[in-house]
């Protein structure tokens, strides 16, 4: 297994090279350009001043010299500095914003997983009954409806209608006062409506793949095998069909791993939540390059490693796939 992770690991350096070479040279065509955001809004800017700070940024010089110096720096693990006023470092700006990010998106897969799972299974054991039709509306209903609409909708009834959590933010006005406990709980509240939310899509989705899978596994003649030697109905389904049931799902984990990174765009925002997807929403609007560049090379890498995990978990939840791909 050693061998063929390492392997994996050396072809994502050609991969990871593609990636940025592409990401970057479409980056620089898109129309705009940085120093817009600057001489545009200054009347008294010149030409000459839109001239220095194009040499300022590195914009001068031709495509292929500003990717190797960037690549350069890539090598070093310096991703540059903004282009935004503050001139921060773009590392300090993405790890500041980590953390939040991490934390909406891991409990979120929480959630996806503690309930998809057992629901997938329960609706493929008893496929056609009413429990089966009615998961399977109320799934598609949350997979169907846009999530800016139920975003919107949770801010009112729990929000303004009910008052029961916060519309906005991260943390309440008085949270500098409070003690470690009563911090957590606020954090908590802000976070609960968003949280549960976005995990509405996945669920959907996670549990329909798994339930289709299982139908067709439950019905597989090692199942039976195990049920004429007297083993009960609860082992055979969890331990037995389970494990051939998550391929498909751990495709999908694997896939997710640069969504907890990059985050939920479209949830940082409604909620305004400093996180990492409204960090390089605001960075592609004001084509900030070195962030958008910072928060590509992220997502790649995580790409990457995310479909190295799901090979390596095909290879524990199913030991053919074992056999063949680390004899």
């Amino acid at each position: 297994m050693l061998k063929y992770s390492l392997k994996r690991i050396i072809l994502m350096v050609p991969a990871l090279l593609g990636i940025t070479l592409i990401s970057f040279l479409v980056m620089r065509l898109a129309p705009g350009d940085p120093t817009d955001q600057i001489t545009n809004l200054n009347p008294e800017a010149s030409q000459q001043a839109r001239i220095r700070l194009r040499e300022i940024y590195g914009l001068d010089k031709p495509l292929h010299i500003q990717y190797w110096n960037w690549l350069k720096n890539l090598a070093q693990l310096d991703f540059g500095r903004s282009f935004s006023p503050d001139r921060r470092l773009v590392k300090d700006k993405i790890f500041e914003r980590l953390p939040i990010t991490l934390a909406l998106n891991v409990a979120s897969m929480a959630i996806i997983l503690a309930i998809s799972i057992p629901l997938g299974l329960w609706a493929a054991t008893r496929a056609g009954g009413v429990f089966d039709r009615v998961s399977t509306v109320l799934v598609f209903i949350c997979f169907a409806a846009p999530s800016f609409w139920l975003a919107l909708l949770g801010m009112w009834l729990f929000g303004v209608h009910l008052g029961w959590l916060p519309t906005s933010g991260l943390t309440s006005l008085r949270f500098g006062t409070l003690g470690f406990w009563d911090k957590a709980l606020d954090l908590g509240r802000h976070l609960i409506m968003p949280t549960i939310i976005s995990s509405l899509g996945g669920l959907a989705g996670l549990s329909r793949y798994l339930r289709s899978n299982t139908i067709d596994i439950i019905r597989q003649d090692f199942l039976t095998t195990a049920r004429a030697k007297g083993l009960s109905e609860r082992v055979v389904l969890w331990k037995h069909a389970l494990r051939n049931a998550l391929i498909p799902v751990v495709t999908i984990l694997g896939l997710s791993v640069p969504g907890l990174i990059g985050g939920s765009v479209i949830m940082e925002s409604i909620y305004a939540i400093p996180g990492l997807g409204q960090l390089f929403y605001a960075a592609v609007m004001s084509r900030d390059y070195p962030v958008v560049m910072g928060g590509l090379v992220m997502g790649a890498v995580l790409t990457l490693l995310g479909n190295l995990l799901a090979d390596l978990g095909y290879a524990l939840v199913d030991p053919r796939v074992r056999d063949a791909a680390f004899k």
